[in-house]
């Protein structure tokens, strides 16, 4: 298996993307500032704002999608160009990037999404198994991102602590704290196991689980901030 690999991040980094420029700021509550020309545009939850460009418009998407944020309901909102805006998690972590193109699809559990260029589909479901919690906690809802096509387009997450990369090919597996996990390809199969009387015990006096995830695929993980208030 191959090591996981740290995302590093640098004091200003970005990009572009079709109509959109963006810039990841700051070390320890990092920000996200995109830059719309006219005609584009990101669709983001709308208590990740923390300023933008008055000719930036902001509108609700529709319908009204079912996403929730600790019991509170999180609107999934749209900013169109021309303008700026800036988005944060508000909390100590990490910003990265990952493309999606050829019909390509991305899971991750809804408190570590950002934002998302214009082209991507966005479907959230229950977690159940599939989500960050094993027993006991409240378990977040799971985004499904998806392009169609022969179109591209970029999801931006946020992870608490430091970032991990890592590939996994087929017949390779990793065991981690279900918290722990950020994003991953749906060709990651992903299921809880139990370590025999030890999951017994603990599971009787804590919420603690384990998880297997097998390859082929690419999943992304954090180093801190998996308790539930950290969301």
């Amino acid at each position: 298996m191959m090591e996981p690999k740290l995302l590093t991040s640098a004091k200003v980094e970005g990009g572009g993307h079709a109509g959109i420029r963006f810039r990841l700021e700051g070390e320890l509550t990092p920000i996200l500032t995109l830059d719309l020309d006219p005609l584009s545009f990101v669709l983001f939850e709308h208590h990740t704002l923390l300023w933008k460009d008055p000719k930036t418009v902001i509108s609700a998407t529709s319908p009204k999608t079912a996403r929730s944020f600790w019991d509170h309901p999180s609107w999934l909102m749209m900013a169109s160009g021309p303008g700026s805006l800036s988005l944060s998690r508000d909390c100590v972590g990490k910003i990265f990037g990952v493309s999606l193109h050829d019909g390509n699809t991305l899971l991750a559990p809804a408190p570590h999404f950002l934002a998302a260029s214009g082209a991507v589909h966005i479907e959230s479901f229950s977690g159940g198994s599939d989500g960050p919690w094993v027993t006991g906690d409240a378990t977040p809802s799971v985004d499904r991102f998806s392009v169609a096509g022969d179109a591209e387009g970029l999801v931006w997450l946020h992870g608490h602590g430091d970032v991990w990369e890592l590939t996994l090919a087929k017949g390779e597996s990793l065991d981690l704290d279900p918290k722990a996990w950020i994003a991953r390809d749906p060709s990651i199969q992903w299921e809880p196991i139990g370590l025999g009387s030890l999951s017994t015990d603990m599971a009787a006096g804590a919420n603690w689980g384990i998880c297997r995830a097998q390859g082929p695929g690419t999943i992304w993980m954090q180093s801190g901030g998996v308790g539930p208030a950290r969301w």
